[in-house]
């Protein structure tokens, strides 16, 4: 696969999950579904949930080995791909190879965010 259709398939990942979040909306009765399931982003926590958990895995972890400063990020990182890729080849029963570059990409994005909000905090 190529990097523009593992990234195709991370927004169209993201684009189901929203579609799913609001036909349960629909379903269940919700007043305005369409405005609530805009601004829940339901799909981009569905993308982004395992890799948050890997994260303060890796966060807990660390605390327990007794490790201190850029361990932290280091390792939380670490568990956050570990986790984010055990997902996708669990779960979602992609290949191996697709899914270390699809969490890869997840992680860079996660971490240039992270790295602007550190930046512009500053300030």
């Amino acid at each position: 696969m190529k990097i523009t259709e593992i990234i195709d398939d991370i927004f169209s990942d993201i684009r189901t999950a929203d579609k799913r979040h609001e036909d349960f909306l629909r379903d269940t009765g919700v007043p305005f579904y369409k405005y609530r399931a805009r601004r829940s982003s339901a799909g981009l926590w569905a993308v982004l949930l395992p890799n948050i958990v890997g994260f303060v895995l890796g966060l807990a972890v660390t605390r327990l080995l007794g490790f201190n400063g850029i361990a932290y990020i280091i390792i939380g990182a670490v568990f956050a791909f570990a986790v984010g890729t055990f997902k996708s080849v669990e779960f979602d029963k992609i290949s191996l190879k697709p899914a270390l570059v699809r969490n890869a990409i997840i992680m860079a994005l996660i971490s240039g965010i992270c790295t602007l909000a550190v930046v512009f905090g500053d300030k």
